[in-house]
């Protein structure tokens, strides 16, 4: 066979492994128009190796008609590769666009087929010479109006990319200029074909010359960055952050920076990092500690990554990455908040002192003018009219509330700071609710609220403090009473399950809604509910008695459901049965 056939037929297998290997594993614009080209390139080269291989005038005349089918492809594939690859453009993506190389092939090679009748393309001169082996071709008008087609493709891809050095960066320009390359060497190589006869084995170089400079590009595109966006991104990512970034190698000398390190002043000018800088660095080597660093009126968190050498990631280093994260905003929220912290400290002394004070002065007065109402109320000091007594119950009722009211307020503020001790003494709970039941029922009947009770045992030793606890259920019994509708019921329960014990107060009110629990349980707060107004009172009763239960290892809180009633339970840990003593009793 044939050796220049067979050096066609291996260059041609190197292209179209080549073109396999790109279409599977690569991915980038106009990959069609690219496979197009290619196939046009091998289908070239093996008729024109075939054509060197034959010594028919006939069979070398056919062989070269056909080889018109991909040089005609190749000028308008590559062309519109060029302009998807470099330019994005979007109309070699529309399916119209595929078909102008497929009709552009037909018209040249029907053409170029049926030269027999016009000779327009090649010239009836056209012959073998005595002693040679091959064609010679004289050329007609049609072969140059041909020539002049695929020109103006190989014109506009020229202009898509000396376009493309106008706008690119300078890292775009080694990849434009191989593509430049690719296209102008097969165009100087048919020119001079065309010109001065230059053959490569008696063939045209034209497609030989084009094949190689396109492996040589698809091996560029291989390795080439420039339009890849797993390393262009990272790259675009490090440049526009806002924090600074400096890239420093082991001597200490800046490698690379971002427009924000630029701008920030982080060194000196001469590629060196500020001395600051490098000491923050030196201590990053013995330990995880790193000190702020203030560049003009900011402040900044050095966070500093060693970059690893790839030849010993152990061991070894290239350098260090150092991001300067920019701390002044927070640094100033911190000291306003600190500040604004310091301030709020400072007003709740002196609320808790001002409440202290002022209820402490207001106790002896209060003392006072109940006891002196209470005397005259009690006819000691002779007969008072019916009127006067009325208007002297009203004073000694308001009084009263008003005493308590001054002693929920001190009582709440020694729960607050943890100056109230209370005593450890086993205390039974169903006394407790036995008690408060009993002393409450003048209250309830006023209101024509009917107690009930429900206990699963006679007693439920805990261990507290009895006046606390006492407090505890009678603020949940007056409450259940305030709450309930006239008439209602107010249900006392006491039960014990797994060694705990949970004493419960029903009332028959409008509810409480879903996510009340801060007001329910809050400082001066009481519960609005549909037309309910809250009742009279301190709005500390539920407070008092949820801190005091808080304090006591126990916990107050409560199931509700609107237009039903609300549940109040106060639970503790009970005494083991060994330790019982007698109870102490409230009283």
């Amino acid at each position: 066979m044939n050796p220049i056939f067979l050096g066609v037929l291996g260059v041609g297998a190197v292209a179209a492994f080549v073109m396999v290997w790109m279409l599977k594993f690569q991915r980038f614009s106009a990959k069609p128009y690219y496979a197009m080209a290619f196939v046009a390139l091998i289908w070239t080269l093996v008729v024109v190796g075939a054509e060197a291989a034959s010594d028919d005038f006939e069979c070398q005349f056919q062989l070269a008609v056909l080889a018109w089918l991909g040089n005609a492809t190749v000028p308008v594939a590559w062309c519109f590769f060029v302009f998807g690859y470099v330019d994005n453009a979007a109309w070699v993506r529309k399916p119209k666009y595929y078909l102008v190389p497929l009709v552009v092939t037909i018209s040249v090679f029907t053409f170029a087929a049926t030269n027999q009748w016009h000779h327009l393309v090649y010239d009836e001169a056209t012959r073998m010479l005595p002693g040679q082996d091959h064609v010679t071709y004289v050329h007609g008008p049609g072969f140059y109006a041909i020539i002049a087609t695929m020109y103006s493709f190989v014109l506009a891809t020229l202009w898509c990319l000396l376009r493309g050095f106008f706008r690119s960066e300078y890292s775009a320009w080694p990849l434009l200029g191989t593509l430049v390359a690719v296209t102008l060497t097969p165009l100087a190589t048919n020119v001079a074909y065309i010109t001065l006869g230059f053959t490569i084995f008696g063939l045209d170089p034209t497609a030989f010359m084009f094949i190689f400079a396109v492996i040589a590009f698809s091996s560029l595109l291989v390795m080439n960055k420039t339009l890849d966006m797993a390393t262009v991104g990272p790259s675009i990512l490090f440049d526009t952050m806002t924090e600074p970034v400096v890239l420093i190698d082991r001597t200490y000398n800046i490698v690379q920076m971002n427009t924000a390190a630029k701008r920030s002043g982080l060194h000196d000018g001469a590629g060196h990092l500020l001395n600051d800088v490098l000491k923050n660095i030196e201590r990053s080597n013995v330990s995880a500690e790193v000190e702020n660093l203030q560049i003009g009126e900011r402040f900044y968190e050095p966070r500093i990554q060693e970059v690893a050498s790839p030849l010993d990631p152990t061991s070894g280093i290239l350098g260090w990455s150092v991001t300067f994260v920019d701390i002044t905003d927070r640094m100033a929220i911190s000291a306003a908040l600190e500040k604004a912290l310091e301030a709020a400290d400072e007003a709740n002394e002196g609320k808790d002192e001002f409440i202290s004070v002022v209820s402490h002065e207001m106790r002896t007065p209060l003392t006072s003018l109940t006891g002196g109402l209470a005397l005259a109320l009690s006819d000691r000091f002779g007969d008072v009219s019916a009127p006067m007594k009325s208007l002297l119950e009203i004073a000694h009722r308001n009084g009263v509330r008003l005493s308590r009211l001054v002693d929920n307020i001190l009582l709440a503020q020694k729960i607050d700071i943890g100056a109230l001790p209370l005593d450890e003494k086993h205390v039974d709970l169903a006394d407790l609710l036995d008690e408060s039941l009993e002393e409450n029922k003048m209250f309830a009947s006023t209101r024509g609220v009917r107690f009930v009770t429900a206990k699963n045992d006679d007693s439920a030793i805990i261990v507290g403090d009895a006046f606390a606890l006492r407090q505890i259920v009678d603020n949940l019994v007056s409450n259940a009473i305030k709450f309930s509708k006239e008439n209602g019921v107010v249900e006392g329960a006491l039960r014990i399950e797994n060694g705990r014990a949970r004493l419960s107060i029903k009332d028959s009110g409008r509810g409480i809604p879903d996510g009340m629990e801060s007001q329910v349980f809050g400082h001066f707060e009481q519960v609005k509910n549909g037309g309910q107004s809250s009742t009279q009172g301190s709005g500390l009763g539920l407070h008092i008695s949820k801190k005091l239960a808080q304090q006591m290892s126990g916990d107050v809180f409560y199931d509700s459901e609107v237009g039903v009633g609300s549940t109040f339970h106060v639970e503790f840990q009970l005494v083991d049965d060994a330790d019982v003593e007698p109870a102490q009793l409230a009283g």
